[in-house]
């Protein structure tokens, strides 16, 4: 029965909602791209309507697309329109351009598909999957070979040795100390056992240090860095708080409701016409214009007003960095600008700031405090403090969490070692034993 009438009050409230309403309440909702998109759309439905300054419009649907300019990469990525797919793009442009025989170029196009979302081979049994294919197993090591040769270096590897020794041979290093060590001991390097890997190798403590820095700055998932620099491109901006001349400026990156005009010859028909299909039919567009200019009205002073409240309460923040983030809520925004909290919301819902500091989504900015210590400490904070303890500690004899526990208390912050742990995990922070260095 209890869920029965509260369907019913839900079902009366979207009855409530006009269908204005509804439009406004959808356009607020809609983080930049997507309005673009909508805007788009409604130019094609709408001839009354028509759109001043719309290379501002364009300039933010650029603003969320890869652009490398005009070549065959974009042209075919555009022709797929799937954005997932643009390294594997990249890799069969790059392919094609090596000119190989019609048969290798077949055997490389499918053997970029096997490739999975670190870039390595699925099949390390070259034999067997030359037979499986039907292909001869000459032609399937050279299509190999091809594809090794491609960017990023070290896509098409089978493993990650292999991926780590191709890059160190398109550095010019093989046969180096680092290539030894990465051929024959990278499960030794893993765990940082490196007076074992010296005792096993010959090579002295103080060269298989220096062979550990150069294999660290190689990648061992070329593709899945190619994708994910790719994907985060593709993110727009809705708001930009950025420091002009010494002072935060608040921007949208949407059309004003200004930039929606009604033609002027529609406008005159409409007054002119005594055609009531035809007066008919334009009034319905008119309001609908009028309706769409109010609902970018409000969106962009909701939007506005909560921008400019963020940046108010982060202000810190935005001035020194993240580590300088507080606590905060979307109620403590709709209390600060007077908006209902389901407005704010739906005003950030989706959407990204851009500052000085790079890009974040809206959710960032409304971290909770950390529940073992004190309100005023997020969880930001304690990973900021985390990663300063341990670049100030000694390589030699690295602290432990436990240590690292007892160096928040001296700043001010209680938590458990469980929870360094957890964070030192998520920032990619290796155990004490993994960060130890021997000279």
């Amino acid at each position: 029965m209890e869920n029965s009438f509260g369907a019913q009050q839900l079902q009366e409230q979207v009855q409530i909602l006009s269908p204005r309403q509804m439009q406004s309440l959808r356009v607020l909702q809609m983080p930049s791209t997507e309005l673009y998109d909508y805007l788009m759309k409604e130019l094609e439905e709408n001839p009354v309507i028509t759109f001043d300054s719309i290379d501002y419009a364009e300039k933010c649907r650029r603003n969320s697309h890869y652009v490398s300019g005009d070549n065959d990469e974009a042209a075919l990525a555009d022709i797929i329109g799937d954005d997932n797919n643009s390294p594997i793009i990249t890799l069969r442009i790059q392919y094609s351009m090596l000119k190989p025989p019609p048969e290798l170029e077949r055997i490389g196009y499918a053997l970029i598909y096997l490739l999975d979302e670190n870039g390595y081979l699925c099949y390390e049994d070259v034999e067997r999957l030359a037979q499986a294919s039907n292909i001869s197993l000459d032609n399937l090591k050279k299509a190999i070979d091809l594809l090794q040769s491609l960017e990023p270096a070290g896509v098409g590897a089978f493993n990650p040795r292999e991926c780590i020794l191709l890059q160190l041979e398109r550095k010019g290093l093989k046969d180096s100390d680092a290539w030894k060590v990465a051929r024959d001991h990278l499960e030794l390097l893993g765990k940082n056992q490196l007076p074992q890997i010296a005792r096993k190798s010959g090579i002295p403590l103080h060269r298989v240090v220096n062979a550990q820095q150069i294999i660290r700055t190689l990648n061992p998932k070329p593709l899945m860095m190619e994708a994910t620099r790719r994907n985060s491109e593709y993110v727009a901006p809705d708001i930009r708080i950025l420091k002009k001349d010494g002072k935060f400026a608040v921007e949208l990156n949407q059309l004003s409701a200004d930039s929606i005009i009604i033609d002027d010859t529609y406008s005159k028909i409409y007054k002119e016409t005594d055609n009531d299909t035809v007066k008919t039919f334009l009034g319905e567009n008119m309001k609908k214009a009028q309706w769409l200019r109010e609902s970018i009205r409000q969106r962009c002073e909701t939007l506005m007003s909560c921008a400019t409240q963020l940046l108010k309460s982060q202000q810190a923040f935005f001035e020194d960095g993240p580590e300088y983030l507080l606590p905060y809520s979307r109620k403590e925004m709709s209390e600060q600008i007077g908006r209902s909290e389901s407005t704010v919301s739906r005003a950030l819902k989706g959407k990204y700031v851009e500052c000085d500091w790079g890009m974040f989504p809206t959710d960032y900015f409304f971290p909770k405090s950390s529940i073992e210590t004190h309100p005023t400490v997020t969880k930001n904070t304690i990973e900021s403090s985390i990663q300063i303890i341990i670049s100030n500690e000694n390589r030699q004899t690295p602290m432990s969490d436990e240590a690292i526990v007892e160096a928040l208390k001296i700043m001010g912050i209680s938590v458990s070692r469980r929870t360094v742990a957890k964070y030192r995990d998520e920032l990619g922070i290796p155990s004490s034993s993994r960060r130890r260095t021997y000279v």
